[in-house]
């Protein structure tokens, strides 16, 4: 199979826990390590009994969390979340905020338009 003529991107890998092991350790700390036309993404660091206020993201928004314990609330619903649980927040949601009941590591990924 021959592919066309364009030049490939070349793949870019990420160690997450590395990136998360030299970032400052304060109530809530982010680290966007990929920013490309189609998407951003970053790694956060919440403290426990700390949250991310509500806010409007204009872009659907995919929250992974690495490590801990906590509630996500989009709009009027919470939900409880735990290490490996994966939450999209799509564009059309009015807010959205993050409670960390222990320490947190989250991997969130926005699409861009």
């Amino acid at each position: 199979m021959k592919l066309n003529n364009h030049k490939l991107n070349p793949m870019k890998n990420y160690n997450l826990q590395e990136i998360l092991d030299r970032m400052d350790k304060k109530p809530l700390n982010k680290e966007v390590f990929c920013t490309t036309d189609h998407l951003k993404a970053q790694v956060m660091h919440l403290e426990a009994g700390n949250t991310i206020p509500p806010c409007k993201m204009d872009n659907d928004v995919l929250f992974y969390f690495l490590t801990g314990e906590g509630t996500i609330t989009v709009d009027n619903e919470t939900i409880r979340i735990i290490s490996g649980d994966c939450v999209v927040v799509p564009h059309q949601a009015e807010s959205r905020s993050i409670h960390a009941e222990t320490d947190l590591e989250i991997l969130a990924v926005q699409g861009l338009k």
